[in-house]
């Protein structure tokens, strides 16, 4: 059984400039499962034409090819690429509505849409080398949008923004197992595809930082429950400690004289003379509060939020990004030295032709002195 097709859309289309510029058209098909994108060429669609002229020379498909234009071309213009883009679409859609199946039902089609028979749909079946690359580069960007959405959320959830940090977390967690299930595609795709070895190791590598960079989301993605729940009990857990300051300072529950609490009345809320730090130990005057802004943990917009293992990866990325720029300084030197040495080089050899030029002189001057003697004998 093949993959029913349900719905075919064609709502974008792309200059390319490899072999030579042309136009591509972005053929989304979606079916009962799952959907998928090929790129197609104004002459494929012309060639699957064609060939149903061929199998069905007296019957016409329901809606005409929109026709070649030679004089001017078509590439040129960008009202008749949309124009184009618009008739491919209703040619393409009118034989997946007809009642007439017997287009749909030839092989010509099924490879055109890149409909796997005889078994269920995977990456080996549809994925031709540039639409591969081009589904990449999809996957990549959705890996972008998600970590954009955990960073709002952790945004969010500093804020005490509980309704939009949810629905943040709700869309990156869909779009993950959009990618997730894409990825595998991707992965199957690489399968018999008949690529040369250099080629095919390029795209494991680049396959693997993309599956490493979905494992870290996911990681992400999980702990935003922790996050809320380490939220909630945060603001209890202050609204405890104020209601407690303030029914011991009612009470008249003090600490001692060094610990004694002042109330201040312009703020209404209590205020600490001294700070017991340490373990049987008191700091004074400018070492408590020395040791008063040691002791508080730096929160940034970006940690904010996260628990444990996810400022152990944000850690991570950071570490990645700093060796990514010791290597990148360390090129930069390496070159710096080439040229240094360059340049040394550079120096003996002017050096050379200068002590060459100064023996040169020294030459002529000797003959000069000789020819002036001789000048004066003459005279």
């Amino acid at each position: 059984m093949s993959e029913v097709i349900q719905a075919i859309f064609i709502r974008e289309s792309e200059v390319r400039s490899t072999p030579k510029p042309h136009v591509v058209y972005k053929v989304e098909v979606h079916a009962a499962v799952r959907n998928w994108v090929v790129w197609k060429r104004y002459s494929e669609f012309y060639k699957l034409d064609s060939q149903f002229k061929t199998i069905f020379p007296k019957q016409s498909t329901p809606v005409r090819l929109p026709p070649k234009r030679y004089f001017p071309s078509t590439f040129s213009d960008p009202e008749k690429i949309e124009e184009r883009r618009r008739g491919l679409e209703e040619y393409l859609r009118s034989i997946l509505s007809s009642r007439d199946d017997r287009w749909r039902l030839t092989e010509v089609w099924k490879e055109f849409l890149c409909i796997p028979v005889g078994r269920s749909l995977d990456g080996t079946s549809f994925y031709t080398s540039e639409s591969w690359l081009d589904e990449f580069t999809t996957m990549s960007a959705t890996a972008r949008e998600i970590r954009s959405l955990i960073n709002k959320k952790s945004t969010h959830m500093a804020r005490n923004e509980i309704s939009a940090s949810h629905n943040c977390s709700v869309q990156a967690k869909k779009l993950l197992m959009n990618l997730s299930s894409r990825i595998s595609n991707l992965e199957a795709g690489l399968n018999g595809s008949g690529m040369s070895e250099g080629e095919l190791r390029r795209r494991q590598d680049m396959l693997t930082s993309l599956k490493d960079e979905k494992d870290s989301l996911m990681k992400l993605a999980s702990s935003g429950r922790q996050d809320q729940d380490l939220l909630y009990k945060s603001t209890t857990n202050n609204n405890n400690n104020n209601n407690n300051a303030i029914r011991k300072s009612l009470l008249g529950e003090n600490t001692g004289f060094y610990g004694e609490t002042e109330y201040n009345h312009q703020q209404s809320t209590p205020v600490m003379k001294e700070q017991v730090i340490g373990v049987g130990k008191r700091a004074f005057g400018a070492a408590a509060v020395q040791r008063k802004k040691e002791q508080l943990a730096k929160e940034t917009e970006v940690t904010r939020g996260l628990d444990n293992e996810g400022l152990l990866l944000n850690q991570q990325q950071i570490m990645g990004d700093q060796d990514q720029q010791v290597q990148q300084f360390g090129s930069i030197l390496a070159r710096q030295k080439q040229l240094g040495i360059s340049i040394g080089h550079e120096l003996e050899n002017q050096n050379q032709l200068l002590d060459e030029l100064d023996g040169d002189v020294g030459r002529t001057q000797t003959k000069l002195k000789f020819a002036n003697k001789k000048l004066q004998k003459i005279k």
